[in-house]
């Protein structure tokens, strides 16, 4: 099955997830998406919901991304946070923001669908704002996480 969002990346990531640092990722079921989107009322980002239906969630680069099951928990835990932040920041307005990753010192990834941005929700970030850009978009994110994961698998032969 073919997704177009996907398309200008794809055969950069069929073979990052050939790598040794993505073949322990499997691709989710369109019944596990179903699940999860009507259980929570949302929709996932489009080429986000692509991804994990051709190849499951990436694990190979931080921020690494969400498989259903973590989503389960770290939708409800998204939510929690932000309804913080916007007590705590001037946020900018527009932001229609899903969670789509984690960083291993605890910030998160957001697809920003409004704008196609990749964000990072930042743990603790004390005064300043809390959303920093990582990427122009999801595609852009992609392309930095095969390329690294083929990278790293080239260095080891």
């Amino acid at each position: 099955m073919k997704f177009v969002e996907l398309d200008p990346i794809r055969d950069l990531l069929v073979q990052a997830y050939g790598t040794s640092m993505g073949s322990g990722s499997k691709p989710e079921t369109e019944q596990d998406i179903n699940n999860f989107e009507q259980k929570y009322q949302v929709k996932l980002p489009a080429a986000y919901r692509a991804l994990l239906l051709e190849f499951g969630a990436c694990n190979f680069g931080d921020p690494a991304l969400y498989s259903v099951k973590e989503l389960d928990w770290a939708y409800p835990e998204f939510l929690d946070a932000y309804r913080e932040y916007e007590k705590e920041y001037d946020l900018p307005d527009g932001l229609k923001l899903f969670p789509i990753g984690g960083f291993g010192e605890g910030s998160m990834a957001v697809l920003d669908e409004s704008s196609g941005k990749v964000l990072m929700l930042v743990h603790d970030s004390g005064d300043d704002v809390p959303l920093v850009e990582i990427e122009s978009d999801f595609c852009a994110l992609m392309t930095m996480h095969a390329e690294s994961a083929i990278w790293v698998e080239e260095q080891m032969k």
